[in-house]
């Protein structure tokens, strides 16, 4: 069968409910609507559906909703949410303190300033920035290049004297 196009106006409840009565029996490809101030223009494409249709709307005898695999309640977390993965920082023994004090640093400013820790330094940031242990401003903006100006010039200096220093500050 081909593809029908028809248009509504619909503009309270029983023209919708006409939109709905003239969808039984139909099959949509496509819909679109637009508000034109005093309703919705609807645009429907479709064709009819000759698959034979029981009194109560089931397809065939059957039950035309789909079946459900499994309750919603039983299904575990880690069905529901991908995984997480978090980034291990590749770094000697020795470093791991002051990746983590700069970690816990990152992460104390970001819920100052209400922005996600990233926003600041990601973590292969802070690991290139515990490699490299830059000296100055400069060798550290190469290594920060995703964050603000805003923020670099206000935590530039306290990240290069943490880094110095191998101790943790907390954020001014």
């Amino acid at each position: 069968m081909a593809l029908q196009i028809k248009t509504f106006h619909v503009t309270d409840a029983a023209s919708e409910e006409a939109v709905g009565t003239f969808l039984q029996g139909k099959r949509v490809h496509h819909w679109q609507s637009a508000f034109s101030g005093n309703g919705w223009d609807m645009l429907i494409a479709f064709e009819e559906d000759h698959r034979r249709h029981d009194r109560d709307g089931s397809r065939d005898g059957r039950d035309s909703r789909p079946e459900r695999r499994e309750p919603r309640g039983q299904r575990s977390m880690a069905e529901r949410k991908p995984e997480r993965i978090e980034h291990l920082p590749e770094l000697p023994a020795e470093d791991m303190p002051l990746y983590e004090n700069i970690r816990k640093w990152r992460n104390t400013v970001a819920r100052e300033e209400k922005i996600k820790p990233y926003i600041l330094f990601n973590n292969k940031q802070l690991e290139d920035l515990v490699k490299s242990k830059p000296k100055d401003a400069d060798s550290l903006k190469a290594i920060t290049t995703d964050i603000t100006p805003e923020h670099f010039q206000k935590y530039g200096n306290e990240l290069l004297g943490l880094v110095s220093s191998g101790a943790a500050v907390t954020p001014a």
